[in-house]
């Protein structure tokens, strides 16, 4: 395994970042993941505002709670049964092969980071609407998040944002204390993957792009 960022180029790391949700247990040096949010803190940011923060998150308990939740909010969502005995007698394959390894072990990862945006109401919304709280900059804060995708897969750890936290969203500000001036923008689990990174199959960008306007193809 690759576990050297100066051994990929650039361009073949990034068509392998993929979502790995099959991660082990195995410990992960912390230097790693300080390298993984150190990087994700250079992406670019209006202003310099840099509107994340992280929560880290490495005891078991803490984590077991998270996914005990993760887990139901697929089940509600995707009907994806929380207990395997549901699930019918045919093996996973594919995605869901993955996707159920990722609801049954998600406890199992050696970290779970919670990125965080600071809420902003979006220019569009008038003074007049903006009641509650204001979403996350979502677009401010995902250049972080490609960053730390990006040094995750340098450094060979596997790492799959999820965003299935806002099904309980709530209750997890509440229960990690997380003050009402941030939501969570994503999820992700980081470790060592099981199997191997390798290319994804993608649409190439000259098929979905058009020139000038909607509808005129290169």
């Amino acid at each position: 395994m690759k576990t050297l960022e100066s051994e990929v180029p650039f361009f073949e790391l990034a068509q392998s970042v993929r979502a790995m949700r099959r991660i082990k247990p195995d410990p992960v040096p912390i230097e790693m993941i300080w390298k993984v949010l150190n990087t994700g803190v250079h992406a670019p940011s209006g202003q310099n505002l840099q509107p994340w923060k992280f929560l880290l998150i490495c005891e078991r308990e803490q984590k077991k709670w998270f996914a005990k939740r993760y887990a139901l909010a697929m089940e509600s969502r995707f009907g994806l049964p929380v207990d395997p005995r549901k699930r019918g007698d045919a093996e996973p394959t594919g995605v869901a092969r993955s996707v159920y390894y990722q609801m049954d072990h998600l406890a199992d990862a050696p970290y779970l980071l919670l990125v965080c945006g600071k809420r902003d109401w979006p220019f569009k919304v008038p003074l007049e609407d903006r009641v509650g709280l204001a979403p996350p900059n979502y677009g401010a804060v995902y250049p972080c998040v490609q960053n730390i995708l990006l040094a995750c897969r340098a450094l060979g750890l596997g790492a799959a944002l999820t965003t299935m936290h806002q099904v309980f969203e709530d209750e997890l500000h509440a229960h990690f204390e997380i003050p009402d001036t941030y939501g969570v923008v994503v999820s992700i689990p980081i470790g060592y993957p099981v199997g191997n990174f390798g290319s994804v199959t993608r649409i190439p960008a000259e098929e979905k792009t058009f020139i000038d306007r909607w509808g005129e193809k290169a």
